[in-house]
């Protein structure tokens, strides 16, 4: 009988340490898809709060949550313009815009999961032009 109590005791108490094996399990794992997703809205956020506005001569940039700050390109100051599409992105129908400037305060600008159809590489790169052709500007790289 004393042996039968034991045992019983025993499988009451692995159940109980298997209980909260589990438990904590499942808690580790709300925690990570928790914190996966907070991650996810907060980049999502940050995207959809960019904004920007091309002219005839400056491209517009203005980043922020909480706080705007609107940073100017002048268009002359582009050198090259690549237009990127990773995997997902191209999955989505998006596209990344890098433009690389001689401008100090941004070398290289990155516009990130823009719509294909908006043909904005192609905007942008007609833009630059245009703007080189008024202002008479070319450029000349020095080694």
């Amino acid at each position: 009988m004393f042996a039968v109590a034991a045992l019983a005791d025993l499988v009451i108490a692995a159940a109980a340490i298997n209980s909260r094996h589990f438990a904590h399990k499942t808690a580790v794992i709300l925690v990570l898809l928790l914190a996966t997703t907070a991650w996810v809205f907060w980049k999502w956020l940050k995207v959809r709060a960019r904004e920007f506005r091309l002219t005839t001569e400056r491209l517009l940039v203005t980043d922020g949550i909480f706080s705007k700050t609107t940073d100017t390109l002048e268009l002359y100051r582009v050198k090259d313009l690549r237009m990127t599409q990773p995997f997902l992105s191209r999955f989505f129908g998006l596209e990344n815009i890098e433009l690389l400037t001689s401008d100090k305060s941004t070398p290289d600008l990155v516009i990130d999961f823009i719509p294909q159809t908006v043909q904005l590489g192609d905007k942008c790169r007609n833009q630059v032009e245009g703007c080189r052709a008024a202002k008479g500007t070319r450029e000349i790289e020095v080694e």
